[in-house]
């Protein structure tokens, strides 16, 4: 079975996930089944048939089952270990045919919907095996053979999350077992649990050190874990077995790639490519890891070539964003089109809004952005993206109500406070909100220099709506601290310009505005507030150049986009690079 995949954990990060291992239960599962079901005619044919199994002779036992089959065709358990035999002597598809018959025979037998469902998964077929894995739990639900396979298939589908507590479940009934231990450290892995993957790797330590995969996991988990990293190395010395399993290069390869270490995961991937052309993972995988070392051409014809092979929203995804880097935006829109019909997801909706917004068509973003919320209101990022393309539109009411809903969505998310930061000060009837959200945050971190300053911000807008000055000299003193404490603190140098500016206090304004510049020379408002502080100091030669500086900038910006649409757009670029 081709059981590979990977998953887009946002879409400008992409990370791969487990390829899976089905267990096929077989004999020690057999005796467990209500034998009593086999007809008395039958019995000593089935119990020699079942000897010939246990001892190994699969083709003796097929020799004596087949006849049998033919004549009790009605019997769940003659079915069962027919197809078990027939699958162990390498006839899949003829296998599969009498393990559904038998749960057509018996469908209350757990053991049966198992087998069942690893037989579908190695043929391919993992949406009806996980339907199987799902009854045989309902039936048994501390059946650790279906816990297993679920737990699998979803770390194939990409979806880890879901896949743990079913490998957690398999885990605690049979942790004895080298499968169920291994697949459970790796997805903990692939969620970012690395203590708690250490902890499982090393109780599996002494017998089964010597397992490839066991030993690059645990060079892995010592590399996030900040110790000795070893991947390279212990990566050559388990090459050579690797060679010819196909299965292992290509998890050893997603463990890699979900370290953003596409280079070495390349060389594996092309092999896994070389020895199954057909695998459309493998092809996909590929290309992520080709795009990773900026080899666009590449990756963009073996992207193509897994599309050939499978059409699907995730390689539409990556296509668009190879055709992005390649600075190709109408192609790259028309695969991010084709990913939100195919598979309308919340991922797939900003994929496509985040690619209008970078190219300053707020409109289409707009329009993007609102379909995708009329199914998934709950998401952040959405929420973030209806709000930079407010933004872009200049509806800074709409904009400031987008981001406040993104921070009630992750109030510990500062992106969407400083995106909130961007608009606020535009609103009318959303202003006291996000005022009293930039409190509440100082509330809960008042160590935070984000929450110290969104604060001050806040309350100099309301005193330059009031003409309440009264709180200012204090917010100028937080500002300062933070300015000493953090010196490249750009947007707490600016906001001390300004309060300074608004005290009458020009020179410092001016020196804050002037140190401002060194870590932005490009910010216009900042050369305005400057030239207008050094008039009022008396120094207008300094004030004339500062004024000229901010007529080019802003017409350089006049003729692109708005300084605050500008600002927004550049942070959400740079927060999807993160």
């Amino acid at each position: 079975m081709n059981g590979f995949t990977w998953k887009s954990l946002g879409r400008r990060a992409p990370r791969a996930c487990a390829a899976g291992f089905v267990l096929l239960c077989v004999w020690r599962t057999l005796p467990a089944m209500p034998q009593s079901r086999v007809p008395a005619d039958a019995a000593a044919e089935f119990n020699r048939a079942l000897d010939h199994f246990r001892a190994g002779s699969y083709p003796q036992a097929l020799q004596v089952l087949e006849p049998l089959e033919r004549r009790r065709p009605a019997v769940a358990e003659i079915q069962h270990l027919l197809a078990i035999v027939l699958d162990l002597n390498r006839k899949p598809e003829e296998a599969n045919r009498h393990f559904r018959r038998a749960v057509e025979l018996q469908p209350d037998a757990a053991v049966l919907r198992t087998n069942f469902g690893a037989s579908l998964m190695r043929l391919g077929q993992a949406a009806e095996a996980a339907e199987q894995f799902r009854k045989a739990l309902e039936l048994e639900a501390d059946n650790p053979t279906a816990s297993f396979n679920l737990g699998t298939i979803l770390l194939q589908q990409g979806r880890p999350e879901q896949a743990l507590p079913r490998l957690e479940k398999a885990y605690a009934t049979q942790s004895d077992v080298y499968e169920n231990a291994y697949q459970l450290a790796y997805c903990r892995f692939l969620l970012g649990k690395y203590a708690a993957a250490d902890e499982v790797l090393q109780k599996l330590a002494g017998p089964a050190a010597p397992r490839a995969e066991l030993r690059f996991l645990q060079a892995l988990t010592d590399r996030a874990l900040g110790r000795a990293d070893r991947t390279r190395e212990v990566l050559q010395a388990v090459k050579p077995l690797l060679n010819g399993r196909p299965q292992l290069q290509f998890q050893a390869a997603l463990l890699l790639l979900s370290q953003d270490l596409p280079e070495p995961a390349e060389e594996l991937l092309l092999s896994v490519v070389e020895q199954l052309p057909a695998s459309y993972p493998a092809r996909l995988n590929l290309a992520l890891a080709q795009k990773g070392l900026a080899k666009l051409p590449a990756a963009a014809r073996t992207a193509n070539a897994a599309l050939g092979l499978k059409e699907t929203g995730e390689v539409h995804l990556l296509l668009g964003d190879i055709l992005e880097a390649q600075e190709k935006p109408l192609e790259a829109v028309a695969h991010f089109q084709r990913a939100v019909a195919l598979e309308p997801t919340p991922a797939n909706y900003y994929a496509l809004g985040h690619e209008f917004l970078i190219h300053w068509n707020w409109e289409a973003a707009a329009q993007v952005f609102s379909a995708g919320l009329e199914s998934r209101p709950d998401s952040w990022r959405m929420w973030v993206g209806a709000g930079a393309a407010a933004t872009g539109l200049t509806r800074y009411e709409e904009a400031t109500r987008a981001f406040l809903q993104a921070v009630k969505l992750k109030p510990e998310e500062l992106g969407g406070y400083r995106l909130l930061a961007q608009t606020f000060d535009r609103s009318e009837e959303a202003f006291d909100d996000a005022a009293g959200a930039f409190r509440e945050l100082l509330a809960r971190e008042a160590a935070n220099p984000w929450a110290r300053y969104f604060e001050a911000l806040a309350t100099f807008q309301q005193a330059s709506r009031s003409g309440d000055a009264s709180r200012l000299a204090s917010r100028a003193e937080t500002l300062l601290a933070l300015t000493r404490e953090n010196p490249r603190f750009l947007e707490a140098h600016l906001l001390l310009g300004e309060i300074r500016f608004e005290l009458g206090d020009w020179a410092a304004s001016a020196a804050a505005l002037q140190r401002a510049i060194r870590l932005d020379a490009e910010h216009a408002s900042a050369h305005y507030r400057l030239g207008l502080a050094l008039q009022r100091s008396g120094r207008p030669q300094e004030a004339r150049q500062a004024l000229q500086r901010y007529r080019v900038l802003k017409d350089r910006e006049d003729r692109t986009t708005g300084e605050r649409a500008a600002a927004t757009t550049r942070f959400i670029v740079e927060m999807e690079k993160r």
